[in-house]
């Protein structure tokens, strides 16, 4: 199936003949004197076809007229092939009114639809209403979010929203080819295998309830992390399908979020940066060096061309990124800004050009023999981590690949200079909050001089530290 004829599925775009009579619809709603089956009335009405217009509701199918506890009928048409689809109306139950101590309350019960099509009876107890007919509302909403369900999406499954909305609407959004490629891998991988062939309406919070178990507890275990990141892309799509009006409400909820431990990022000390730096391969040294002094990301780094570095005035532009051999823009909009530099990588980037055979403005500065970037993973895995080993410093899961340089500039620039700030406009972030709280680190040195301060502050400067009291001096301490 096509994406434009998925698309018509989807809205219900297909054109018929017939035309429905007015005198059977009205009939139909005589046969009804219910108050719970007003709204469908409604909708019965309005849905009537004109002369080639388009039909969500024939009452001119020959049905029998609809009593209480009987399901109603929908017709809807695909190209030339009808469907019939059913759905279940019901009126609950609303209470007298009932005196408690806090106030006069409500209870109303319905059935809600569970897993494998069974139902559920689900009570609520509403308060500070103003009488049986608020009462009577409050349920009445309750139950068009249940029993509501556009003709169109009665068929549609959630890997068909996927193919034609969800794609197309990251396409028009401008999303960034990684992130595209995550999306894709995710949905591939973990969620369509367990919610594509489930229909769309269909998809309760139990669904998702057992999603999340079953990729927390599997033998394949993610991470919370992990977890939380395929809920979010779930929860995104079932908002795209709200806001196209095709479902009530996003079956995702804030207790289907796993608890996800907050991890300490890496961040080395000067010196161990130092001995990295002296340690990693001759030929790969001003790649490093260019990373450790200027907090780029990867893809930033490897996307650097000689038309971007000025090696007289010491600036450096940020002005694209590379992401599996793909010129991209940078992360954020704040990400294309300017970087300036000393120096030291002035020598170092000045000594790499005269030997590089790659000198034109269009050529990338760090890059194979032909020219070629230069690949992350590779770097990683064959340059980083066996000089990190050499040097016996502890190599975190996923904490200590090229992003470890850029935590580590972001904390001494912020320690050696006190100012926040100037790690923030380092590091390009939009927000002082995400330099603070994720890329600014204490060294041990710093949260001693805390210490020290504050032993200062009650003690004045006549100890060096603290006296022990178990020395026998704390008298003398106190005077």
């Amino acid at each position: 199936m096509t994406l434009t004829q998925n698309t018509k599925r989807i809205y219900g775009m297909s054109q018929h003949d017939g035309t429905a009579s007015q005198t059977e619809a009205l009939e139909a709603k005589q046969a009804v004197s219910s108050p719970a089956y007003a709204q469908r009335d409604t909708d019965a009405r309005s849905c009537v076809s004109q002369p080639g217009g388009t039909s969500r509701l024939d009452t001119s199918s020959g049905s029998a007229a609809l009593h209480q506890g009987e399901r109603q009928r929908r017709v809807t048409n695909e190209g030339r092939k009808q469907k019939v689809t059913r759905q279940s109306y019901q009126q609950g139950y609303v209470s007298e009114p009932i005196r408690t101590r806090r106030g006069v309350i409500f209870k109303i019960r319905y059935r809600v639809p569970m897993a494998q099509g069974k139902w559920k009876q689900k009570s609520e107890t509403l308060y500070g209403l103003t009488g049986k007919k608020a009462a009577r509302a409050v349920l009445d909403m309750r139950l068009r979010e249940l029993s509501v369900i556009p003709p169109e999406t009665s068929e549609l499954t959630f890997r068909d929203f996927v193919e034609a909305i969800w794609k197309p609407y990251t396409e028009r959004k401008g999303m960034k080819p990684s992130t595209k490629f995550g999306y894709e891998c995710a949905l591939e991988k973990h969620i369509l295998p367990v919610l594509g062939d489930l229909k769309l309406a269909n998809i309760t919070p139990l669904h998702i309830e057992n999603f999340v178990k079953a990729k927390s507890e599997s033998k394949a275990k993610l991470h919370p992390k992990t977890v939380l990141n395929l809920l979010r892309l779930i929860q995104g799509i079932f908002s795209l399908a709200v806001d196209n009006d095709l479902i009530q409400r996003s079956p995702v909820r804030k207790k289907h979020r796993p608890a996800v431990p907050r991890s300490e990022k890496t961040a080395w000390t000067p010196e161990q940066v130092r001995a990295i730096l002296n340690e990693v391969l001759l030929n790969y040294r001003p790649v490093f060096v260019c990373l450790a002094l200027t907090g780029l990301r990867a893809g930033e780094l490897l996307g650097l061309q000689w038309k971007h570095v000025s090696l007289e005035t010491g600036e450096l532009r940020v002005e694209q990124s590379l992401w599996n051999k793909q010129v991209v823009t940078p992360k954020t909009r704040s990400s294309r800004d300017s970087i300036w530099f000393d120096d030291i990588l002035k020598q170092v980037l000045s000594e790499h050009r005269q030997h590089s055979a790659q000198t034109g403005p269009e050529d990338f500065i760090f890059s194979k023999p032909d020219g070629s970037p230069l690949n992350p993973d590779v770097l990683r895995r064959d340059v980083l981590y066996p000089a990190l080993d050499r040097l016996r410093i502890p190599r975190l899961k996923g904490a200590s690949g090229f992003h470890a340089f850029r935590h580590t500039a972001g904390s001494v620039v912020e320690e050696r200079t006190g100012r926040l700030k100037l790690a923030q406009k380092l590091l390009r972030h939009s927000n002082v909050s995400t330099t603070a709280d994720i890329y600014t680190h204490t060294s041990r040195q710093s949260e001693r001089e805390a210490a020290v301060a504050l032993e200062r502050a009650y003690f004045g400067d006549l100890f060096p530290v603290v006296p022990n009291s178990e020395t026998g001096n704390k008298k003398a301490a106190i005077q």
